[in-house]
């Protein structure tokens, strides 16, 4: 009987002490980091080098190198200076450092425990809003949705419509809306179909903390994985015409190359000195163009990573590029109002890639070109809220759309060249059909 009771109140407290167990995760740790720790050791001029706006740069440790100790807690510097125990005479044994708040004993057991379980990575999406620490106000009215991309798939006949924090999936024909998809962070900027659609690349982030891309299958809006490794949102996307290799580029002046099956990162191309708001492979797929806020356009060698040429002839930010279908053009347009167009040589080494031709094309800043599939036609949308259609040899206007509602940052070709859809900020979405059946008297 007394046996029988020491097990009735023992099964409590042993119930209770899992529940207090500190979470041992990423995430629980990084929400303290966020708290405590990024006045200090945010990207931007990191106190003694060490960034703790990422696993990664955790991991990496600062100028006296590592601070973890996966495993060992105890062996950590981060541990001892948050404890107290470092040791260093003549400088703050505690962090945060001077008169500022300590971490709290239970918020040290979290971080004990999470290095003490290996110091885990974290899973899909863990580091997105690592930084967000914003007071929540509500609307007073009904906010917009606004669309900022497009992007069509032939084949299942697909229009992908990306909006906040959401894509959705219409029928190319009916323009029913089929699926969403969900669980991206912030704006989504960019998409991007493989070749036989059924996959789907959706670009976001939040800006000043970090990007993500999301690929699903667009069949049952299942999320396949997760890309993460830019700095700042991402505004522009482009896969490889073998769907190898997936390009991003980011507000944070960087182009990531990821292998498009694993999330893996192949390189990074660093020389834009601005946002880099569009990308483009050419159809061989041996050369990616880049558009950015810098105001110039660069041709990258895909296999080396290396630059090949900068076209600077814009006078300002560029907002969107598009290689003609056959490659042999490139053109870029953006807040100077003009489409341009080089020949790109097959090596696209400097000074073999000449402009062919400046055109006034908008009353205000050009916000993105497409190419229909054929290389015939040409779709330019701008802020002047206009949409022109154009031929695409010769860039001679052929049809104008005026008195759009709101400026059109999405527009693209769906069937043909005669059927398009355009996307505006204020949410609205238009299907266009330029050759409608006539009706019989």
């Amino acid at each position: 009987m007394r046996h029988a009771l020491s097990l009735l109140f023992l099964l409590p407290l042993a119930a209770f002490d899992t529940l207090a167990a500190p979470k041992a995760d990423y995430a629980a740790a990084a929400a303290i980091f966020t708290k405590h720790c990024l006045d200090c050791h945010a990207q931007q001029d990191p106190e003694g080098g060490l960034v703790l706006e990422s696993f990664a740069a955790l991991m990496k440790g600062g100028e006296n190198g590592a601070i973890i100790v996966p495993g060992k807690s105890s062996e950590s510097l981060m541990v001892k200076f948050l404890d107290g125990t470092s040791g260093r005479k003549g400088k703050n044994q505690f962090m945060p450092p001077g008169n500022r708040k300590h971490l709290a004993a239970d918020e040290i057991a979290i971080i004990r425990a999470w290095i003490d379980a290996g110091a885990p990575a974290p899973t899909a999406g863990q580091e997105i809003g690592r930084l967000a620490n914003l007071p929540k106000i509500a609307p007073r009215g009904t906010p917009r949705s606004p669309i900022n991309a497009l992007a069509y798939a032939p084949k299942p006949n697909l229009v992908a419509v990306a909006r906040h924090g959401v894509v959705e999936l219409r029928d190319g024909i009916t323009h029913a809306l089929l699926r969403t998809l969900t669980g991206l962070h912030g704006q989504v900027n960019a998409l991007a179909f493989t070749t036989d659609g059924a996959h789907l690349f959706a670009a976001a982030g939040e800006a000043g903390l970090a990007g993500e891309i999301r690929q699903f299958k667009t069949a049952d809006a299942t999320l396949v994985r997760v890309f993460d490794g830019h700095r700042d949102a991402i505004y522009s996307l482009a896969l490889s015409p073998d769907n190898s290799t997936l390009a991003s580029g980011s507000y944070d002046q960087k182009i990531i190359l990821w292998n498009a099956a694993t999330a893996g990162q192949i390189k990074t191309l660093n020389g834009h000195n601005g946002a880099v708001f569009a990308l483009d492979f050419r159809p061989d797929g041996k050369l990616l163009a880049s558009a950015s806020a810098d105001r110039t356009v660069k041709l990258w060698d895909v296999a080396s990573g290396e630059r090949r040429d900068t076209l600077a002839q814009s006078l300002k930010e560029l907002y969107t590029i598009a290689f003609s279908p056959d490659g042999k053009r490139l053109l870029a347009g953006g807040v100077d109002n003009r489409i341009r167009v080089w020949a790109i040589s097959e090596k696209a080494a400097e000074t073999t890639n000449p402009l062919l031709e400046s055109r006034f094309a908008h009353e205000g800043a050009i916000l993105k070109l497409a190419f229909s599939r054929d290389g015939r036609h040409l779709l330019s949308a701008a802020n002047d809220r206009t949409v022109k259609l154009w031929d695409a040899g010769d860039l001679k206007e052929k049809h104008l759309l005026t008195g759009q509602p709101d400026w059109s940052p999405a527009v693209t070709f769906l069937k043909d060249e005669s059927h398009f859809a355009i996307g505006r900020l204020d949410g609205s979405l238009e299907f266009h059909d330029l050759n409608p059946p006539r009706k019989n008297n």
